[in-house]
């Protein structure tokens, strides 16, 4: 098959890594595979042998509506260059994100044409993006065009995701589930020479790896309070700092009260030491993100010999049980008595942000919808430490500080790494159902049955019962505001 895969940048991270996955794989099976990318790479791990760039697919949040028609056909024009034709399949990666503003007429005018259409989304502008959701809908001025091509329907295109949750939430905005598929991302082990005993610190304690770059999402304020609750018996590391100047300062001030408190954690610790010796060195891996698309966290460490532990998050890790992978020693909540951070003060909040929320994406704030939001938070009048934002977890730690006595009342969870029997089962289940080689399998599978539709009249799924979906009181956290 003739496969031409168009995303915005090569950078490295989540979707450059999906698609040297998915481009491995392809090749292997002997498909003829063009990457279209609006740079190139900046990393000298990220290449693809077949690559063609056009400027017009960078970041941009305006532009005049005609540029869309140039930047169609200069791809079209690679893939003639490179194909001798047209692709059979054109696969986007997260077309309607809101990052450039073109792309949705870019898709939509190719749909028009006929052209066999795979859209993945692995985010999206409806989920807490209320910027990249303004500027689209902005560039394209009039409702009737932003209804009309943010998601084009018809049966020669179709939609993916990459968990479970998003595929339900297309289902619930119109989509057909037929033409609406689960592609979970394949995952591959770091393969480490190193092990604990082998490591320079730590020698007698326990040592727990958080594998991520410290952004807001990821919940430093939890990890401190583990890491006070611990800190005779277990130290902690995160591997990377912020490199956005928006989250940067957030990630500061929790290493200052770190050092304040001389707790037992150390912040990027990837920039001292190589990132698969650390790897080998922990004796388990940690999260504490309160979101996540895919959930790499959850499965990655399986495959490099160890355990996770930490904080659970059912609608993401559900994908996972179903192959029999388990995560039941996760906890879901750490729960915090309401008092302890004043219930009228935090219910102020929550209803500040989510008339922020609604506003920023012109809708209607719905009734009740503080108590929509309690409802998940609160617990037999305890709320979930995670749920919290920065100001009210710092209560709760300085609380902990001032009366150490106070942490019973949290009934925190115990960190332990499972047993090899259990690391041993785990990893051949992530390995056979995540392989690189099954996720191929699977995406050809899903190409040759794009390619087998007809291509038929191209009408379009309403964004706003997307954005629906999405922006739901239940689902706010203070920490993804």
């Amino acid at each position: 098959m003739k496969i031409a895969i168009v995303h915005y940048h090569l950078r490295r991270g989540g979707v450059t890594n999906v698609m040297q996955a998915a481009h491995k794989a392809l090749r292997k099976l002997g498909h003829d595979v063009l990457v279209i990318s609006g740079e190139e790479p900046g990393d000298d791990s990220v290449h693809f042998p077949k690559l063609e760039v056009v400027p017009g697919l960078n970041y941009r949040k305006t532009a005049f509506l005609s540029v869309a028609d140039g930047l169609r056909e200069a791809l079209k024009s690679v893939a003639n260059k490179h194909f001798g034709s047209q692709p059979d399949v054109w696969h986007f990666h997260n077309h309607s994100l809101g990052k450039n503003v073109l792309m949705p007429l870019v898709v939509a005018g190719l749909a028009e044409e006929k052209a066999h259409l795979l859209l993945q989304m692995h985010d999206f502008a409806e989920d807490g993006r209320a910027q990249n959701y303004v500027a689209q809908r902005t560039f394209f001025d009039l409702d009737k065009e932003f209804e009309s091509s943010m998601y084009p329907r018809a049966s020669h295109v179709h939609y993916a995701t990459i968990n479970q949750r998003d595929r339900n939430f297309l289902h619930a905005a119109g989509m057909k589930s037929e033409q609406v598929h689960l592609l979970a991302n394949s995952v591959v082990g770091v393969s480490s020479q190193t092990t604990p005993s082998d490591r320079p610190f730590s020698k007698d304690k326990l040592f727990f790896l958080y594998p991520t770059r410290a952004i807001r999402r990821k919940n430093l304020g939890e990890l401190l309070l583990l890491a006070l609750a611990n800190k005779d018996r277990a130290d902690f590391a995160t591997t990377l700092i912020p490199e956005n100047p928006e989250w940067k300062p957030i990630h500061d001030q929790w290493v200052e009260l770190a050092g304040e408190l001389d707790l037992p954690i150390r912040f990027g610790i990837g920039n001292d030491y190589n990132f698969a010796d650390l790897i080998g060195w922990a004796d388990a891996h940690i999260t504490t993100s309160v979101g996540e698309g895919f959930g790499l966290a959850f499965l990655e460490p399986w495959l490099a010999g160890k355990s996770v532990v930490g904080r659970n998050l059912p609608r993401i890790t559900g994908d996972f049980s179903e192959y029999g992978i388990s995560l039941d020693h996760l906890y879901n909540r750490i729960d915090v008595p309401l008092d302890w951070v004043d219930k009228r003060v935090l219910r102020q909040e929550a209803e500040d942000i989510l008339r922020r929320m609604y506003l920023a994406y012109d809708c209607p704030l719905p009734r009740k919808a503080v108590e929509l939001t309690f409802s998940r938070w609160i617990e037999d009048d305890r709320v979930d430490f995670g749920m919290l934002n920065e100001s009210f977890q710092r209560m709760v730690i300085d609380k902990v500080v001032k009366d150490p006595a106070a942490l019973s009342e949290l009934n925190l969870p115990t960190l332990e790494p499972c047993s090899q029997a259990t690391i041993d089962q785990q990893r051949q289940l992530v390995a056979e159902h995540y392989s690189e080689s099954s996720y191929g399998e699977n995406l050809i599978a899903l190409y040759q049955k794009i390619v087998k539709a007809s291509p038929g009249k191209v009408k379009s799924y309403a964004p706003k019962k997307v954005l629906a979906q999405f922006l739901d009181p239940w689902r706010l956290n203070l920490l993804r505001t």
